[in-house]
């Protein structure tokens, strides 16, 4: 089962590169176009603007706002995604079942389960890519995760146990926690809203779920 996860792996970024591969040929197409437009002298300079802003609007729709952090257009859109902040725990459901299967022993398990923990998410972009940061602390105990999307990173867990790390960001505010152990494997799914993070934890086909308020 390791070698299918890191053999879908590498399918993705073959998909990735190709489409960035796409994105390169249409940029350098709309350019040689641009170029050959304001040398025929057809463009005038609030057309060429009008034009510019285009490139920029299509540079967003298509790299998405991690990769074309370098438009300045973006830093307007950028505002609206709900990631960085700090999370209160509210809410649980079938936790206990899924720290079972997680192979959570008795002790540690009714203690997290007694517990409230806060998340912290952060990112920094001042280069490409993002680094991430995502702190959880419990009361007896904090962890914390630095990556950038789409990274293999080696972790460990708040249990003691080693695992291979990746974050992906599937959709526009959903970042998607893959932890690939020596003995399990764990999926974290948290969707970021203004006012909440919603997590899914799933583990050998249990699922458990947490709502956390935003601080």
């Amino acid at each position: 089962s390791l070698f299918i996860s890191y053999l879908f792996k590498a399918v993705r970024q073959l998909l990735i590169l190709s489409n960035y591969l796409k994105i390169v040929s249409w940029m350098l197409s709309f350019i040689a176009h641009t170029l050959y437009m304001i040398m025929r002298a057809s463009v005038k300079p609030n057309n060429l603007l009008v034009l510019l802003v285009c490139l920029q609007v299509q540079l967003i729709l298509f790299l998405g706002p991690e990769n074309s952090h370098s438009v300045r257009i973006l830093r307007s859109v950028d505002k609206d995604l709900f990631f960085d902040g700090i999370y209160n725990y509210e809410s649980k459901k079938n936790a206990e079942p899924y720290l079972i299967e997680l192979g959570i022993g008795w002790l540690l398990r009714k203690l997290a389960l007694a517990t409230s923990p806060t998340i912290t998410v952060s990112r920094n972009c001042d280069a490409v890519p993002c680094s991430w940061s995502l702190r959880e602390d419990l009361v007896f105990k904090s962890h914390v995760s630095m990556f950038q999307l789409g990274e293999e990173v080696a972790d460990y867990t708040m249990d003691g146990r080693t695992v291979q790390t990746v974050f992906t960001r599937p959709s526009r505010n959903r970042l998607v926690e893959e932890q690939i152990g020596d003995t399990v494997n764990n999926t974290v799914i948290r969707d970021f809203f203004q006012d909440r993070m919603e997590v899914t934890m799933i583990v050998n086909g249990v699922t458990a779920s947490g709502v956390f308020r935003r601080q």
